[in-house]
């Protein structure tokens, strides 16, 4: 009986030991989200016929001519003269993603782009910034300056 426990006892314990400690968080943990602020050059906002967004682009060419892989409404506010939205855009899928402060017509779906990462208007904007999901290193605090029209 006594061998029986030990031959038994022993690797069912070893194993619990290593279930144990390979269980727990991961350190680094990778980031399936996009976030910062935009802020726009004016006040001059439009409220009628669409509504400001947030576009992710993927990873090509020339990728604001395309249609975004994902928008989401901003919602922008005006402090001291100053107008300007946080985003978060969490879920990604994995890959290489441009972001757009868009406007999106509502009737049309039309999208405009009127801000990148990267630059500070879409103005001569040759090279806007890339950024790579997941990343160990955050994506947060994506700052850029977008117009309003």
């Amino acid at each position: 009986m006594r061998s029986m426990l030990k031959t038994t006892l022993l690797p069912l314990s070893v194993f619990c030991l290593i279930l144990f400690f390979s269980c727990g968080e991961e350190v680094n943990a990778p980031q399936d989200f996009v976030s910062g602020t935009i802020t726009f050059n004016d006040t001059n906002l439009k409220y009628i016929g669409g509504y400001y967004a947030v576009s992710l682009y993927g990873d090509s060419t020339s990728p604001f001519t395309r249609i975004p892989v994902r928008s989401d409404r901003l919602a922008i506010g005006i402090s001291n003269g100053v107008a300007s939205s946080y985003y978060k855009v969490s879920g990604l899928a994995s890959g290489n993603y441009y972001i757009g402060a868009t406007w999106i017509d509502s009737s049309s779906g039309n999208v405009s782009v009127y801000g990148v990462y990267g630059c500070d208007t879409l103005v001569n904007c040759s090279n806007p910034t890339r950024v790579t999901v997941p990343n160990f290193a955050g994506t947060g605090n994506l700052n850029f300056r977008s117009k309003t029209r």
